[in-house]
């Protein structure tokens, strides 16, 4: 069966701003106020991937958002961490208030067909013991 799941909307907050420093499980929990985190114009839908490998006997988890961004204007002088809400309305947090941080890196992609037009492409890594946590 196939299970739709795309990223429908992507927010971001200085992790500087997260109510907590690391996460302590991998149970759902609820952020106040992340409902007011601005969000991230991109086209939609987003692509999540999240990919795990055991490495000296530590499992980790690695995040990688992909997004399409109409221009170049997105903030990359602080660290960042990114709300990501699914079809489904499912939301998961990406990076938390300490090291490691998510990781930006930003393309200009200038298309090889005249009907499509030139965009920027960011991809914003993450890697942690702990897979991304579920947010009600």
């Amino acid at each position: 069966m196939k299970r739709l799941s795309f990223i429908t909307k992507v927010q971001r907050v200085p992790v500087s701003e997260l109510p907590f420093e690391t996460l302590t499980c991998n149970k759902t929990f609820s952020i106040p106020g992340s409902d007011k985190w601005p969000k991230v114009k991109c086209q939609r839908p987003a692509k999540l991937e999240i990919t795990d490998k055991l490495e000296d006997g530590v499992r980790l988890y690695t995040h990688k958002l992909t997004l399409r961004l109409p221009d170049d204007d997105l903030d990359t002088s602080v660290p960042y961490a990114y709300l990501v809400t699914d079809l489904e309305s499912n939301k998961y947090l990406i990076g938390v208030g300490d090291r490691p941080y998510p990781i930006i890196n930003m393309s200009d992609i200038h298309p090889d067909s005249l009907g499509s037009s030139t965009f920027v492409e960011a991809v914003i890594q993450w890697i942690y013991t702990r897979k991304a946590p579920k947010i009600a």
